[in-house]
């Protein structure tokens, strides 16, 4: 039997291709999923062990996160990337950065929508799109792997619906601009289009690079989508 079209419209997963060719070839180092050898902080682990303890945390609970783990976030945005939390810019707990993206994207895009990716884009996404019978439109980045604006432009039509931005970027590490993603989250707001910024990978700057959140702009709350991944940082 063969699945659904949608589904077969979809690409193979990289990352389980890699894995089957390593199986194939015992010894070979894999480059192709950054995997720490280490588990959760000692803390972490007793504090999971203190909250399965409580029976009333075994409930049905707030879909958008517990209260506690909302007001420790919406701190740390705050602190670390200057995002206020408010009624105009909620914040929702999601089961891991993908999820995250496939709910924002369910929540503003219709089937035929065209969604905005910056080459070379993280697979995942472009999966995404596909799955919600969305059209990924992939866009040219330099050869500093940095967006170019005009071009961002010259692919809006009337069915965009939004543009992605991955900062740092998955794959190539890049750190977009503070005055790229501003112009980037105006484009969107002057054209009437979500701006949806990953920032899974915030805390991987190096070298004098600064992360920059566009959610922390004056006027960017109702048009941006700031995405967030506990999985890569014990920072929260």
């Amino acid at each position: 039997m063969l699945p659904s079209l949608r589904v077969q419209a979809v690409q193979t997963p990289v990352i389980p291709l890699v894995a089957e060719m390593i199986r194939a070839h015992p010894g070979t180092i894999s480059l192709g999923q950054g995997v720490v050898h280490y588990g959760p902080p000692p803390s972490a682990m007793r504090r999971v062990g203190d909250f399965f303890s409580d029976a009333e945390n075994h409930k049905y609970k707030a879909v958008d996160g517990l209260p506690g783990l909302k007001q420790a976030l919406s701190e740390k945005l705050l602190a670390e990337n200057a995002i206020r939390v408010s009624a105009e810019n909620p914040l929702v707990v999601t089961a891991g950065g993908n999820m995250a993206f496939v709910n924002a994207l369910l929540a503003i895009a219709d089937p035929g929508d065209e969604i905005i990716l910056l080459t070379p884009y993280y697979f995942n996404h472009e999966m995404a799109l596909r799955l919600a019978n969305c059209v990924p439109v992939a866009v040219a980045t330099d050869s500093a792997h940095q967006p170019d604006l005009q071009k961002i432009q010259d692919a809006i039509t009337r069915r965009t619906r939004a543009v992605v931005t991955v900062s740092p970027n998955n794959p190539t590490g890049a750190v977009y601009a503070r005055e790229t993603l501003s112009a980037i989250n105006a484009l969107c707001r002057e054209r009437g289009l979500y701006h949806i910024s990953d920032e899974a990978y915030a805390e991987f700057v190096f070298d004098g690079a600064r992360h920059f959140s566009p959610a922390s702009l004056e006027h960017s709350a109702g048009h941006t989508i700031s995405l967030f991944s506990l999985s890569k940082s014990h920072g929260f």
